[in-house]
């Protein structure tokens, strides 16, 4: 089975796919390496489908402005472990909520992906300072 990658702009509320598709990661690492005139200062991320959306890749660190996590290569993150972060971000239970912690996948990110990861709008307003 083959997949697609997209670019998505998580800067958006909710995240918008980039217009364009690549069939290797490294296609989509390369173009946000390179920038995206229209989104040099956004938040980028590259979403693996199969539709739907089956892991989202957080690019290298020096290839991004926002420089929200340190790591040098692209760092993928399961859709369904991501969906069990945000169920652990909308929690009730503040050691849950703590356990959520996650470099790469602050609440004010991944709130943003609520539409490709089919979330629920409903939960805590999002920190806007990166962890």
């Amino acid at each position: 089975m083959s997949s697609t990658y997209r670019i998505l702009c998580l800067s958006h509320d909710p995240a918008i796919t980039i217009s364009g598709s690549y069939h290797q990661p490294e296609d989509a690492e390369d173009a946000i390496r390179d920038q995206i005139p229209e989104h040099a200062n956004c938040d980028l991320a590259i979403g693996r489908y199969s539709y739907p959306l089956i892991e989202l890749g957080c690019p290298p660190s020096k290839d991004r402005p926002p420089r929200l996590c340190t790591h040098g290569s692209t760092v993928w993150i399961d859709s369904d472990w991501l969906r069990l972060l945000a169920a652990a971000h909308t929690s009730a239970d503040t050691t849950v909520q703590q356990a959520a912690k996650h470099r790469c996948m602050p609440w004010h990110r991944l709130r943003r992906l609520r539409e490709e990861l089919d979330l629920p709008r409903t939960g805590p307003e999002p920190d806007e300072t990166p962890a």
